[in-house]
């Protein structure tokens, strides 16, 4: 089913054009990754779609009784309320149906009797079955499981929207979308802000809305091969569909690239057989055939000749050869230790590095990951511990802010400047990979955007690698091509690694260790390192978290102490009188008492796995599921409670 028509959509700001006749569908359940290079237009189709903005020409046309939901870069939100007050906007309707109940109740409490009290009833009872069938009297802790799973403690949750940082305010956003239950979500970059665990949260939560259809924009590969089943590539001859996640669709386009490049190649060879032909024999016998090939020739240009592939442009081979190696021992850190105050970072870090060593540096937001790299860099100071460089290690940091850029020079100069001896070709060609072509390698640095500089800092890195390098969230601002520039350079480099990223598609193709800064009661200095790749600490988490679950459950299932029926007492010690057996029901006459204190047992732990499930947003989200979810707890409450009269009467037998 089509929830989705988007035809012929074109939008131009001024002379620049955007987006030109892109026409797609969208069915019910299609999870689309919405890429491209940077400038393609992808948040703007995006704004079409959602009605921000209007096309040019061309129609964006929704199913006619499907919702949509749509989550900007840029949170539009209402910063004088608290957090749950515009999380609550989602029920908007309900909270006014609740207001007509109250009303209506007055109204009942008015006319007591008569015509008037028959029709208040009506209406009264008309609101309750609207306020039930929305689960109006759920709202409260519905807000509450989302934002708790979104990382929001319940003073955060009382807070101002204006004293919230930009990752909150996304995840405010993020809360709304998935407690509106749309039938299509429209996600603008959602996972930016967000650290590993929420990011890991957040895709399980997505690939949970099984019938929801989605548009992601989004830059990380990591996030859309876990997420999406299908790849829109957009770019300025139009869009390309590939069916699967990322992975899947870089594997089909190089397929696709590697067939039109040989269409391409005999094409050319097909146009200069043409054209020689055309060159020797346009004057002599053959001149009327020559004039002929040479019409049809022309026709064949205009009309039929496959364009050159624009895929990716041609990347000049980055071999990070060192000038000086480090020696074999490159860094020990011993019981490294640092505090801001009361808050604890993190406590003794002890490790080796060796040469060639990729260490990756993982952990949620504040845990110590740049301070970590400021202190290896010589700009901060540890508390405690000691840090030994190795034999002949000569480091280079790529800091956030990259600070060390000269804003007098151009971007030619600025990157010039690290190898002077370099071809100003081979300049041009390295600038191009970082998206600056033409006019831009003259443009001065400090007349640069964020991302701009990120650029010229990671070129200049690349161009004259130290042997150990220090990068702090590398890809921040680089598109997926460049990325993939970059991961490839990082192949060839001899040198050592310590990388701290939210990139984990980056991370798990270039670190093979990872330093995990995390409060977790088994590593009590917040920190552990796993020897292995990112995929091997994502498995290495999953593990943790499982055997964590485990304990919890095998502490909530201890046996309970048997209930000792109590010793009759001296009124109670006579023939008692005949009374009749309570009537159990058949399947549970046959059991035993003991038999019955097991089946509680094993329906009380199963009880307790259903309350927790209650704060899953994949059930909290869709009011159907919750409600199942909800008659499914009280049918098994209902069948501990006739189980335990059962016992008793056993018991008392």
């Amino acid at each position: 089913m089509s929830l989705l028509s988007v035809k012929n959509v074109s939008k131009a700001y001024g002379l620049r054009h955007v987006l030109e006749n892109i026409t797609m569908d969208v069915q019910v359940g299609d999870r689309i990754g919405l890429i491209g290079p940077n400038g393609a237009g992808k948040s703007t189709l995006v704004k079409i779609i959602a009605g921000v903005e209007e096309p040019d020409h061309g129609t964006a046309t929704l199913a006619g009784d499907a919702s949509m939901s749509y989550a900007a870069q840029q949170p539009r939100l209402d910063l004088t309320q608290t957090v749950r007050q515009q999380v609550e906007l989602v029920f908007a309707h309900v909270r006014e149906i609740e207001h007509q109940l109250q009303l209506a109740a007055e109204e009942l409490a008015r006319d007591p009797d008569g015509p008037e009290h028959d029709a208040a009833l009506k209406h009264y009872d008309h609101l309750q079955h609207q306020f039930q069938h929305l689960e109006g009297w759920d709202i409260q802790r519905r807000v509450q499981m989302v934002l708790e799973q979104l990382g929001f403690t319940d003073g955060e949750m009382d807070q101002p929207v204006a004293n919230l940082s930009g990752g909150q305010k996304s995840r405010i956003q993020l809360a709304r979308m998935l407690l509106e239950g749309a039938d299509l979500l429209l996600l603008d970059e959602p996972t930016n802000h967000l650290d590993i665990p929420m990011l890991t949260w957040l895709e399980g939560t997505l690939s949970g809305l099984e019938d929801t259809a989605m548009i992601i924009v989004s830059h990380d590969r990591y996030f859309l091969d876990r997420v999406v089943n299908k790849v829109i590539d957009l770019r300025s001859a139009g869009i390309e569909e590939y069916i699967g996640n990322y992975s899947a669709y870089m594997t089909q386009r190089a397929e696709r690239l590697l067939t039109q490049q040989r269409a391409y190649e005999q094409q050319k060879n097909f146009i200069a057989k043409q054209e020689e032909y055309i060159r020797r024999f346009s004057a002599g016998q053959r001149a009327m055939q020559a004039r002929g090939r040479k019409t049809r020739l022309e026709r064949f240009k205009s009309e039929s000749a496959i364009g050159k592939p624009g895929g990716d442009s041609a990347r000049m081979i980055l071999n990070l050869q060192l000038e000086k190696p480090s020696g074999q021992h490159v860094l020990k850190l011993r019981d490294l230790s640092k505090s801001f105050g009361q808050k604890v970072l993190f406590k003794n870090i002890t490790l080796e590095l060796t040469r060639g060593d990729r260490l990756g540096i993982v952990g949620p937001n504040g845990s110590g990951k740049s301070t970590l790299l400021n202190i290896l860099a010589g700009k901060q100071p540890q508390d405690t511990g000691e840090i030994v460089w190795g034999h002949g290690t000569t480091v280079q940091y790529f800091q956030q802010e990259h600070q060390d850029l000269n804003p007098a020079n151009t971007v030619m100069e600025e990157i010039h400047s690290v190898k002077p001896v370099t071809p100003p070709q081979d300049i041009r060609e390295l600038a191009a990979l970082f998206l600056f072509s033409g006019d831009d390698i003259f443009k001065k640095v400090g007349t640069l955007s964020g991302g701009e500089k990120a650029r010229v800092a990671m070129a200049k890195m690349l161009l004259k690698p130290a042997n150990v390098i220090l990068m702090d969230e590398p890809t921040n601002h680089l598109d997926m091509n460049t990325c993939e520039v970059v991961e490839t350079a990082l192949d060839s480099y001899d040198g050592t690694l310590l990388v701290v990223s939210h990139d984990r598609y980056f991370l798990a193709n270039v670190c093979d260790r990872i330093l995990a800064m995390e409060p977790d009661e088994t590593a009590p200095g917040g920190w552990r390192l796993v020897d292995g790749t990112f995929d091997d600490y994502v498995l290495d988490r999953e593990k943790r978290a499982r055997n964590k679950a485990a304990a919890a459950k095998a502490a909530a299932a201890a046996p309970a102490k048997a209930v000792k029926a109590a010793p009759p007492t001296k009124a109670q010690s006579g023939k008692p009188p005949v009374a009749e057996k309570p009537k159990l029901p058949w399947h549970l006459e046959k059991l035993s008492a003991g038999e019955l204190e097991k089946m509680i047992q094993t329906k009380e732990q199963e009880l307790g796995k259903m309350e927790s499930q209650f704060a899953d947003p994949v059930i909290a989200a869709v009011p159907a599921k919750l409600k199942k979810h909800q008659q499914d707890y009280e049918k098994l409450q209902a069948q501990i409670a006739e189980a335990l009269a059962a016992w008793e009467t056993k018991a008392s037998r």
